[in-house]
């Protein structure tokens, strides 16, 4: 998938090439007679609605697309030199290179807002909620009315430089249900910008369209305009620079400078534009113009413009109520973020070096209980040792007493050994007494003896263990039992063979296998009117299933005693068959059977 739209992608760039190619060629030939419309991309040139250049840029429109009044503004200046008056677009009246407020495009003709700023004749007409003061004229364009929300809001699918893909405002497809989302400009060069025919009466006639579902010819007609009208406009200049006399190169020059006197007295004189009471906030990142300033004062200060990660997901608020993220703006708003932030940031700063100075303060005095703790078990050894000296006295003490006496005297309790010792409910004996280790322990794994309440000592190497350090971690004392006892992962490991050697599966006749430790000897099986055997004691040893036991009397039982040895199950291979085959009937079955496979149930 992805080769083919490589493979599509360089053809699509093939193709535009050589379009252009052919197209500078083609508008070099005919430059005089054919122009396009830079709004509608049209080459269609009436009488009532003609195609005029600038004189001074070389755009290139309809006077009807661009609002022009024949009678007042200008009339048909397609050869400048035998017109009587040139035609300027406002722009160029201002002497201005505007840039668009709603696209981050920078070539086509642009129109002047009320409040100063300037955006393409196109967006203008595209964008929704943008109004103009005079509807015949297209002029003054006002934004006001247009929701700020939407600035920066989608993101351009055709935009090729990802940090303009979110300025201005982008316009969707305008098939239902489809969430393309592109600037009008960027739309425009694809081809995608369409309009309905003048007697439809339509409330807004223009429509915009992604690739998908665009008409392919109208697409392909209107792309192959567009690179024209780009080849045409640079071309013309050239072409007219060399085609106009130096006296109608001074009449337009001058004329263009009535006319930014004119526009420039219009623009100190004209009303104050309205502004809403409450302030409407825009990011600072939605600003193309601001973008490009940024860039090049990154550019002049030798910082790197490189393109780090945005998370555009909504974080104006986190779990506890807090904002964490604000997009820059000069709004009320962000600047109350901003001191906001500043604000925690101190209480963050001043929290942390107050924990810090308790974190000292504790780590001191662990230090010295450290020292008074090994000072302490120290004299506990010396005491210890000085107690096993006086207890060894008292006891020889003790036996001399006895032998002085001719009786056996029972020791008291405070000269029995420590491991005897009972100590009396006085002494605190019904409570569990633990002794302090004469020295500190140290981690098997970290080697650091702090956090001695937390090691845990193994069973089976005698290491100690923080519980942190264990993989996996234990977050408690695991509970050690007479029966039962811990081991460190490394010892488990060690053993597992030694388990799995112990619990070896064995066959059983009827084809089931279970473990040799859960084996159980079957009882006998004593038909009711057989006599009972007389009283015998076996010989442990020599008893194997499947065979009778050899007895002996009870005189020699005292005389003969093996010690007892593990048993081990014969396979069913080697086993004899038996001397007395005392064939029965299976209560279930009803089949027969012997002391092989039938076991009394007791009732």
């Amino acid at each position: 998938m992805i080769v083919q739209m490589t493979v599509i992608l360089k053809l699509e760039m093939l193709q535009d090439s050589l379009i252009l190619e052919k197209s500078q060629n083609w508008s070099s030939q005919k430059m005089d007679h054919i122009l396009i419309c830079c709004v509608c991309l049209g080459d269609n040139s009436e009488d009532a609605d003609e195609i005029i250049q600038c004189d001074n840029c070389g755009i290139t429109v309809h006077e009807g697309c661009y609002g022009v009044d024949g009678e007042s503004d200008s009339i048909m200046s397609s050869a400048s030199e035998n017109s009587t008056e040139p035609w300027f677009c406002d722009a160029c009246k201002c002497g201005v290179s505007p840039s668009c407020e709603l696209c981050p495009n920078q070539d086509g003709i642009f129109k002047e807002t009320d409040a100063g700023r300037w955006v393409h004749i196109v967006c203008a007409l595209y964008v929704p909620g943008v109004a103009f003061g005079d509807i015949d004229k297209l002029r003054p364009v006002t934004l006001t009315e247009m929701n700020y929300s939407k600035y920066g809001a989608k993101e351009c699918s055709f935009c090729e430089d990802p940090r303009f893909a979110r300025t201005g405002v982008c316009i969707s497809c305008d098939a239902g249900m489809c969430r393309a989302y592109f600037h009008v400009t960027c739309a425009q060069k694809e081809g995608l910008l369409s309009e309905a025919a003048a007697e439809e009466d339509i409330a807004d006639p223009f429509f915009a369209y992604c690739k998908q579902h665009a008409d392919r010819l109208d697409r392909k007609w209107k792309r192959k305009n567009y690179l024209a009208l780009q080849s045409y406009c640079k071309m013309s200049l050239q072409e007219r620079e060399k085609q106009l006399s130096p006296e109608a190169q001074a009449r337009i020059n001058a004329r263009l400078q009535q006319y930014r006197a004119k526009a420039e007295l219009a623009r100190s004189t004209r009303p104050q534009a309205w502004v809403p009471r409450e302030k409407l906030p825009r990011p600072l990142t939605s600003s193309a113009s601001a973008i490009r300033k940024l860039m090049r004062k990154a550019e002049l200060m030798g910082i790197s413009t490189d393109i780090f990660p945005v998370d555009n997901s909504d974080t104006s608020s986190s779990v506890d109520g807090r904002r964490k993220h604000k997009q820059p703006a000069l709004t009320a708003d962000f600047v109350n973020y901003y001191f906001e932030r500043n604000m925690r940031m101190i209480q963050i700063q001043e929290n942390m070096a107050e924990q810090k100075n308790i974190k000292d303060k504790l780590e001191n005095e662990q230090e010295k209980l450290h020292v008074e703790y090994n000072k302490l078990c120290e004299s506990l050894e010396e005491l210890q040792n000085l107690n096993g000296k006086l207890r060894s006295e008292g006891q020889g003490i003790w036996a001399l007493l006895g032998r002085i006496t001719g009786q056996k005297l029972n020791i008291p309790a405070i000269l029995r050994a420590p491991k005897e010792r009972k100590p009396s409910k006085k002494e605190g004996g019904t409570q569990k007494t633990s002794t302090l280790p004469a020295v500190l322990y140290s981690c098997g794994i970290c080697k650091k003896n702090h956090d001695q309440h937390l090691l845990l000592l193994c069973d089976t190497c005698k290491l100690h263990y923080h519980l942190g350090c264990l993989d996996p971690p234990l977050t408690r004392m695991p509970r050690k039992t007479k029966n039962s006892y811990w081991q460190c992962s490394e010892c488990d490991q060690a053993g597992s063979s030694d388990m799995e050697a112990d619990m070896a599966m064995e066959t059983l006749p009827d084809g089931t296998k279970r473990s040799r430790r859960q084996i159980k000897e079957p009882v006998k099986f004593v038909p009711q009117d057989m006599p009972p055997e007389p009283k015998k004691i076996p010989i442990r040893n020599t008893r194997t299933r499947g065979r009778k036991r050899s007895f002996i009397p009870e005189e020699e039982k005292h005389e003969e005693r093996v010690p007892r040895e593990r048993r081990q199950r014969q396979s069913v291979l080697q086993k004899k068959p038996k001397a007395e085959d005392l064939r029965t009937e299976c209560a279930t079955c009803k089949g027969t059977g012997d002391n092989e496979n039938l076991v009394r149930y007791p009732s």
